[in-house]
């Protein structure tokens, strides 16, 4: 019995990728979301942000625009809310009204649905 404490120590058991400094500590992830991530959330990024820019009706319109947001979506894809925090208002506004017509990738993942499922987005307009 001591040697099997010795072994393994007091660290916590943990999931693939979890980090947690204790067992009783839930599990943080080091994943940021972005576009260009080569994993399960910068492909939902990815998609979610393609399905939005493809519904806005003059998507080169707004080069060099920026707006940051806060979407709530449900697990099968479904838009909630999309809350305007700060950035340039046309860019925003028009953001608004193609997320009304987009049909936003369903999270095939629980995980990267718990994450990004209710968060916080900077759109950037396309040249």
């Amino acid at each position: 019995m001591i040697l099997a404490a010795t072994v393994t120590g007091c660290a916590p058991l943990a999931p693939k990728d979890c980090h947690k400094n204790s067992a009783l500590n839930s599990c943080t992830y080091n994943r940021s979301g972005k576009v260009s991530d080569k994993d399960l959330f910068g492909y939902q990024a990815s998609s979610i942000k393609k399905a939005l820019d493809a519904a806005l009706t003059e998507p080169h319109a707004w080069g060099g625009k920026r707006c940051d947001a806060h979407l709530d979506f449900k697990i099968d894809g479904t838009l909630q809310n999309f809350i305007i925090k700060s950035g340039d208002e046309g860019y925003c506004h028009a953001l608004v009204e193609a997320s009304k017509r987009t049909v936003f990738p369903p999270f095939t993942d629980q995980h990267v649905y718990d994450v990004m499922g209710s968060s916080r987005w900077d759109f950037h307009g396309q040249p």
